[in-house]
């Protein structure tokens, strides 16, 4: 018996899966808020448990996902930050990424022991160049000042 190569069981097509275009799955994307990862449009997220995409589309490379990464917590960036540098991100005197910098050094420093931050200083204060000291002298100047 010969067999035929040609055989389709489903010609018409009928009942098959029609992949959804890239501006299709940008518009659910759009739709959604700006801080879901894919995670969340696969439903596996913190912030939503229903799947509207799938994994194969959350990788295709043309569409655009607002939120890369770990989701930042405002709150407590805010409350390890000092009244000078919430006052100068709100003027738009700093960035953002300024902002989180100088909050994660001060949590990182209260957590540390005064014999800890101590010899941190030291170390620190050891390898600044002649500008460095100069500056750190200037600023100091003008702290202290502040304070009178």
């Amino acid at each position: 018996m010969k067999k035929n190569s040609d055989f389709n069981r489903n010609p018409g097509g009928i009942n098959q899966h029609v992949l959804r275009s890239d501006a299709e799955l940008q518009k659910i994307i759009d739709s959604k808020p700006k801080n879901w990862t894919k995670k969340d449009f696969r439903g596996e997220g913190k912030l939503n448990k229903e799947k509207l995409l799938t994994r194969k589309e959350t990788d295709r490379s043309g569409l655009v996902f607002y939120q890369k990464g770990k989701r930042i917590n405002m709150k407590n960036i805010l409350n390890h930050s000092t009244e000078e540098s919430t006052q100068e991100f709100k003027k738009g005197e700093i960035d953002f990424t300024t902002l989180k910098n100088r909050a994660s050094t001060i949590k990182w420093r209260s957590n540390m022991s005064d014999k800890e931050r101590t010899l941190y200083d030291k170390k620190v204060y050891e390898n600044l160049t002649e500008q460095q000291l100069k500056s750190k002298r200037e600023r100091q100047k003008k702290y202290y000042n502040k304070l009178k």
